[in-house]
């Protein structure tokens, strides 16, 4: 099994998501996370008047899906589909191996819990 870690700016979390529907995949995890990169950070309004500032990170989202290995290139192949304009700085794609996984549910082991 592969665990694909995905780091995307958050404003195209939809368009992987809808990507990622398309696959039989059991499920996928994101949640927010932030960081620095090539990409420039956008000014950002401060309110009333006072001014423009830089934040110190990007806004971006990590996918998490754990699959099989039959599955992981294409899990990916999505990911940049829907994601990549073709500029530099525009996230990473982490891929690691998994040893083993478990549902809590039903106890299931290996790739029946995914």
């Amino acid at each position: 099994m592969k665990k694909i870690e995905a780091v995307v700016p958050a404003a195209r979390l939809d368009r992987a998501f809808a990507a990622l529907k398309e696959l039989d995949l059991g499920g996928f995890t994101y949640y927010d996370s932030k960081g620095r990169g090539q990409i420039p950070r956008q000014e950002v309004h401060s309110g009333r008047g006072t001014g423009m500032y830089r934040p110190e990170f990007n806004v971006n989202s990590t996918i998490v899906v754990v699959t099989k290995d039959s599955m992981a290139d294409k899990v990916i192949d999505k990911i940049l589909q829907s994601t990549s304009t073709g500029l530099a700085g525009e996230g990473k794609i982490f891929v690691s191996d998994v040893d083993e996984a478990i549902d809590i549910g039903s106890r299931q082991r290996g790739e029946g819990a995914l």
